[in-house]
């Protein structure tokens, strides 16, 4: 029996492929993006379950995730969206059917030599950079790789691309110029007659907010994991989380009104209530977020006023459990590996209770195990 698990849905995410699939033309590709352990759902069930129902085109960070994924028998196309920066990495993507990234001009000469010493097709995608400032090629760097790699038989320019910076935001000015300083590039390389099969610049957000956008291929990892993105924009399609985080109570005790629970004693019961102990803590991810700092004045002071609610106990604002259904407070602060919970007067609850746990996915460890339903549903492959 497991102490913490997590229960996926497939039947949730192939329901939330099907509506990203609506939101597509004929003429347009799903990338399916399945990074960081498929955001929390587990990236090799995740992947076999999408290519099963219909889904061609992989992209993930690392060259380790892709050769993961090779070795659990996935067939279909891999996208490395970072760069391998030494040769061995290199030939061992090539061996194994990978589309590499070319970021910058070392990138393009460690691909063009590796390629012909190995004399196995590569295929790249080409990374410019319009806004971003991660990693990517200048707009004249990406016409000298164009032309330096087109002369190389073993290798295959089969797309380019770039990623916006804030999709989300309510001014779409600095989205659009990204996409027009993309389309030029695309227009320039077009001039010089190297018509690049593969041209995607859309994430989640942008998909759902700029139709245009779509080109050959768009790159979705957030609606397929069951969320929008972050930011004001349009929600065509009705999605579905598949993600639940468990456990089950491990011990409970009474404690009177007025005890203060957990290090620094930084919550006070305000009548006698039951103490539930979870085995699960900040290492597993719960109530775990990752906090960047602020965008803005008026960014840092809606943090400040969510911190003083969640202080004054506001509920849309504390950290919760669900027991049955019913939303149970955290107890004072999150422990390395346990939490306590202060159970409602009325819940019916006991030792080997099962309990959802509040947890950003991508934070739960990929050494829990992942538990994945029984599909039901069919996608709707609709030619993507």
């Amino acid at each position: 029996m497991h102490d913490k698990w997590v229960e996926i849905d497939d039947d949730a995410i192939l329901h939330n492929l099907t509506g990203v699939r609506s939101l597509l033309s004929e003429q347009t590709r799903l990338i399916a993006v399945v990074k960081a352990n498929a955001y929390g759902h587990g990236m090799v069930e995740t992947a076999s379950l999408l290519a099963d129902n219909g889904v061609e085109y992989f992209a993930v960070t690392f060259l380790d995730e892709a050769l993961q994924l090779r070795e659990a028998g996935l067939e279909e196309a891999i996208l490395l969206l970072s760069p391998l920066a030494d040769q061995v990495s290199l030939q061992k993507a090539i061996r194994a059917q990978i589309t590499v990234m070319i970021s910058g001009p070392d990138d393009a000469v460690l691909a063009d030599q590796v390629s012909q010493t190995e004399q196995i097709m590569l295929s790249v995608h080409l990374k410019l950079e319009t806004g971003l400032n991660r990693f990517g090629l200048s707009h004249e760097e990406v016409i000298k790789v164009c032309e330096a790699l087109s002369r190389n038989p073993y290798i295959y320019i089969e797309g380019i691309y770039t990623h916006m910076a804030h999709a989300g935001a309510s001014d779409p000015s600095f989205t659009l110029k990204q996409y027009e300083c993309f389309m030029q590039t695309v227009r320039s390389l077009e001039e010089r007659g190297y018509n690049i099969p593969i041209k995607h610049c859309a994430n989640s957000a942008a998909t759902l907010r700029f139709p245009e956008m779509h080109l050959d291929a768009v790159r979705i990892g957030t609606l397929l994991s069951g969320q929008y993105p972050v930011g004001k924009m349009p929600k065509p399609i009705t999605l579905r989380d598949p993600f639940q985080y468990k456990t089950r109570i491990i011990s409970l005790n009474e404690r009177p009104a007025g005890s203060y629970m957990g290090y620094f004693r930084t919550y006070r019961l305000r009548r006698a209530a039951r103490i539930a102990v979870l085995p699960a803590g900040f290492i597993d991810g719960v109530a775990v977020d990752v906090s960047n700092p602020p965008a803005g004045g008026l960014d840092a002071l809606k943090r400040a006023i969510k911190m003083l609610l969640a202080w004054l106990r506001f509920s849309r604002f504390t950290a919760r459990v669900y027991i049955q259904g019913h939303p149970c407070a955290v107890a004072g602060k999150v422990f390395m590996q346990l939490t306590l919970v202060e159970l409602p007067a009325d819940l019916e609850a006991g030792v080997g209770t099962e309990v959802s746990l509040p947890a950003k996915k991508s934070l739960v460890s990929p050494a829990i195990k992942r538990i994945h339903s029984r599909v039901q549903y069919k996608a709707t492959v609709n030619g993507h």
